[in-house]
């Protein structure tokens, strides 16, 4: 009888992964040394090409490889190491959205199908309009109230 707490991961040949210890590693994706919230958002996404085609029941599919790629390069890049893992869905169409929450701060950023990004900061339950920031980096310092 196996041990149910227990997965056993086969590597397939062709693959690019490497096996350690028990873990299977895709050296493209370092993510021993990221930050905890990085890590389960990449994951979250990564799970979320297992939908089944139509999942939202106006045809859409799974986000792609594509789009996770831009997820996660987005993810690695952004400043921010102490930040709470946000919600990550996927969005009608093919796409992904994330959504981090600090205080009285909403940040949104939707990936579409075609990977562009779209963000929408919201303060007091309001959206931000007229914005002036200039860069990723001040998004996330300002989500972070810094």
């Amino acid at each position: 009888m196996s041990n149910p707490a227990t997965n056993q991961v086969r590597i397939p040949a062709h693959s690019q992964l490497l096996y350690r210890s028990g873990i299977a590693v895709n050296p493209s994706v370092p993510v021993g040394g990221m930050a905890p919230w990085r890590r389960e958002a990449i994951q979250k996404a990564i799970g979320l090409t297992n939908l089944q085609p139509n999942w939202d029941s106006y045809g859409s599919h799974a986000p792609s490889r594509a789009v996770i790629q831009t997820a996660i390069h987005f993810l690695r890049n952004v400043a921010g190491e102490n930040l709470p893992t946000p919600l990550v869905v996927p969005i009608s169409g093919g796409g992904l959205h994330f959504e981090w929450t600090i205080d009285h701060r909403e940040l949104e950023v939707a990936i579409d199908p075609k990977g562009s990004l779209e963000m929408l900061r919201v303060q007091d339950g309001m959206p931000i309009e007229n914005d002036d920031v200039r860069g990723i980096n001040e998004v996330f310092a300002w989500l972070s109230g810094q």
